[in-house]
């Protein structure tokens, strides 16, 4: 109940006038007015509400007043309600006191006055009010109280919970610092029992050592009331001494006054440890960081550290500042390293830091990456760059540390070098640079030309692996030259990317600081070929001598044997059978004589241009050629629609002929066609008039590839059979005569088909041919193939 809470009032009387007077008095009040006529009534209100003053008369037809108020009384919740009589009549004193008897606490006679009732009614009604008040709230208190007590109770068993359960060792005392509790970590870590900790105490656990100097300090900070806190080892069960580090808190009352300690014991024997090994490791730090500054002064390469994400404040070492002209720590008062350089900074040395701040920004490593300044000298100077953000645990950037090589010297080493490698890239021959296990290091353009393989696909290869070398001696021996000697030179047969065989002048030279072996080859193939062709024209030239001797020795006895079988051709002696052989055998002894007039007309040549027939040169090379052509089914047609009168030395001419002629019947070894075509017109390319010969074959053509190198000298196309020299000195005696030499190769009705024509002007002379092109042997001829 509340102050502004009401109470009830229960008025009983059996005349409802009264009760209306009642109700009028009592209304100002303003509490609730409950009226009851009879004493049943009245009964029935007490039993359903909470009444706090109760008026009756004493005097009512079925129960009196008296006999009411005692019924009221006998009820528990009704003892202490007030109970005031009105009465109209006169009440003697043994009535009063039997009214109080029966629980009255106050009698009112009529008339009543009000202001006295309501006077004595608000008494009695403050009354109730406060004594609910009271017990509400005493009710109140003992809840509380109980809940306190409650709170108190589960608190400790908390507290002892978690003191238990956390890993220091904790106790309490009393305020004089005798210890009343220890958590079972105590026991556990001491291995001793509760009842001795409890009546020895844990001073006894603790070092000799330390022993007085922790009792006096914590008795001090007992008689002080001051919290106490120290480092000291105790002893555990296995008889270790660990390191606590203790502390002790006192606990005040509401008066401010100790009325228990707690403490606490930490095992702080591994931090110490840490301790320990953290100052060892600054040591160590500050050690490496006076050997690191040390280097960095000694350091050949400029070294810059970025403190922050702006490079607004970097430490560099001498030879940064050597590089870029900088002096001591750089600070920066913008916002990026082209704002507020310090005056003491060169032109160039922003750079760095602008470089390092693109680093800083991208968030990862740049390497190798290069800077072209301007020395004090006025000589060019290159620095090669390289930098790595710092990046925090977080994951930002704290700054970057820059690393920079002053390569000026290496760069003008390297141009120099260029140059050099640029003159040996102009070189014909093929030049290497390897180790002696032969690995390849360095291959040139003319080795490229020479063997076919392009240097990134030979790099790091075993050239003589590569190239199949066949060696004079063997390898292990040319290596043991190379280390004795220092260089060697010969020839090598090596194979070419595509499998040719070439053969090259070797000469290798040994740099034994490098272990390097510079090799240079010059192919000597085509020289090799052409040494050995001279040799057998040599040859064919003395053989052609020798024939011309003996056909011209021959000559003369044939001529006496031919008049012989003149003679005897017509003798009287002979029957016919006799004439018969003896003219076969003067038809084959004209054919003999032909052989030799034609050997010795090849093989004479004279010192001047003569008039020489395209016809008859054809002729005498197809006589030449008929073996070969019955032999291989080769069908020959010929188409002859002009003379074709030239000077010339006939020699020479054979000499082209034959080569085209001989060619043409190789190329076609299972059979074919070969059409010869001499005839008068004008050549479309220099408008003179003169005489073309054609030699068509229906052979196995001439590769597109080969086109261009087939006048070329030593190029054959019959592999080891030819020597590639025919065409060449075909083509030599042709524009000797001002005329030229072009073929075709093409498919033709199913079939390949070559033609090679040579055009000779009309107006060849006696003077024309002898200037200009190249001379073939002079009187001999050479069947070149």
């Amino acid at each position: 109940m509340t102050v502004n809470e009401k109470v009830n009032i229960l008025m009983v009387d059996d005349q409802p006038g009264k009760l209306l007077t009642y109700e009028a008095i009592l209304a100002e009040l303003g509490e609730n007015l409950i009226k009851a006529a009879s004493a049943r009534e009245a009964l029935e209100v007490l039993l359903r509400t909470d009444i706090a003053v109760v008026l009756m008369d004493v005097s009512m037809p079925d129960l009196d007043g008296f006999e009411l108020a005692g019924l009221i009384r006998q009820h528990p919740r009704f003892q202490k309600t007030a109970i005031i009589f009105i009465s109209g009549v006169h009440l003697s004193t043994e009535d009063t006191i039997n009214g109080y008897r029966r629980g009255a606490v106050d009698y009112i006679s009529v008339p009543v006055i009000p202001e006295v009732l309501r006077a004595r009614i608000g008494v009695f009604v403050e009354l109730h009010r406060k004594t609910r008040m009271l017990e509400r709230l005493n009710n109140d208190l003992e809840r509380r109280v109980e809940e306190r007590t409650e709170e108190l109770r589960q608190s400790e068993d908390q507290f002892r919970t978690l003191a238990n359960s956390i890993p220091q060792l904790a106790w309490m005392a009393q305020a004089d610092g005798t210890a009343f509790w220890y958590s079972q970590r105590w026991c556990d870590f001491s291995g001793v029992s509760m009842p001795v900790l409890l009546a020895t105490g844990w001073a006894f656990l603790c070092h000799p050592d330390h022993a007085d100097r922790v009792a006096g300090g914590l008795g001090s900070a007992v008689v002080a009331a001051q919290p106490w806190e120290d480092t000291f080892p105790l002893r555990s069960r296995d008889g270790e001494y660990r390191w606590f580090l203790c502390r002790a808190v006192p606990i005040v009352d509401s008066q401010g006054k100790v009325a228990r300690w707690f403490g606490t014991a930490t095992d702080v024997t591994a931090q110490i440890a840490a301790e320990e090994h953290i100052h060892l490791l600054n040591r160590q730090l500050e050690l490496r960081v006076a050997e690191l500054e040390t280097i960095m002064r000694v350091l050949p390469v400029g070294v810059a550290i970025s403190a922050d994400a702006s490079s607004a404040n970097a430490t560099m070492n001498p030879a940064f500042r050597a590089i870029f002209g900088t002096n001591g720590i750089r600070h920066l008062n913008g916002s990026g390293p082209a704002d507020g350089v310090e005056k003491s900074l060169t032109e160039h040395a922003h750079l760095p830091f602008l470089f390092m701040n693109d680093v800083i920004h991208a968030g990862r490593p740049v390497m190798d990456a290069e800077m072209q300044l301007q020395g004090s000298d006025g000589l060019e100077k290159y620095v090669l760059a390289s930098a790595s953000p710092v990046i925090e645990p977080s994951g930002n950037v704290r700054g970057a540390v820059g690393v920079f090589f002053d390569v000026s010297h290496r760069k003008r080493l390297e141009n120099t070098l260029r140059e050099r490698a640029e003159l040996l890239e102009l070189a014909s021959e093929g030049i290497m640079v390897r180790d002696m296990q032969g690995v390849i290091r360095y291959w040139n353009s003319g080795a490229e030309s020479c063997y076919g393989w392009r240097r990134e696909d030979v790099h790091g290869q075993d050239v003589h692996a590569l190239l199949q070398t066949v060696f004079p001696v063997s390898r292990d021996e040319l290596n043991s030259i190379l280390l004795r000697e220092g260089s060697w030179r010969g020839k090598l047969s090596q194979r070419t990317s595509s499998g040719h065989e070439v053969v090259v002048d070797s000469h290798m030279v040994l740099d034994r600081e490098t272990g390097s072996i510079l090799e240079i080859n010059r192919d000597i193939t085509r020289e090799l070929r052409a040494e050995e062709a001279l040799r057998q024209a040599e040859k064919l030239a003395a053989m052609g001598r020798m024939a011309g001797i003996i056909a011209h020795e021959i000559n003369n006895p044939l001529e006496a044997i031919t008049n012989a079988f003149y003679l005897l051709r017509n003798h009287p002696s002979l029957d016919d059978q006799a004439k018969y052989y003896a003219d076969m055998a003067e038809q084959e002894l004209q054919r003999a004589s032909h052989i030799t007039r034609q050997t010795l007309s090849f093989y004479r040549e004279s010192k001047q241009p003569v008039p020489v027939s395209l016809p008859e040169v054809i002729e005498s090379v197809l006589e030449l050629q008929q073996r070969g052509l019955q032999s291989s089914g080769i069908d020959l047609q010929k188409q002859y629609r002009s003379g074709g009168v030239i000077y010339a030395h006939p020699v020479e001419l054979r000499q082209v002929f034959l080569n085209l002629i001989g060619n043409a019947v190789q190329a076609m070894p299972g059979g074919g066609t070969l059409r010869i075509r001499i005839s008068e017109a004008t050549d479309g390319l220099t408008g003179r008039r003169g005489i073309f010969l054609s030699v068509i074959d229906t052979g196995v053509g001439i590769d597109p590839e080969n086109a261009e190198k087939l006048f070329q000298p030593f190029f054959s196309t019959k592999s080891t059979k030819g020597t590639g020299l025919g065409l060449w000195i075909s083509k030599g005696i042709v524009q000797k005569y001002e005329g030229r030499i072009a073929f075709r190769s093409q498919y033709y009705k199913g079939r390949q088909a070559t033609c090679f024509r040579v055009f000779l002007p009309a107006e060849t002379t006696h003077s024309s041919a002898k200037s200009g092109g190249k001379p073939a042997a002079d009187s001999v001829a050479v069947k070149v193939s």
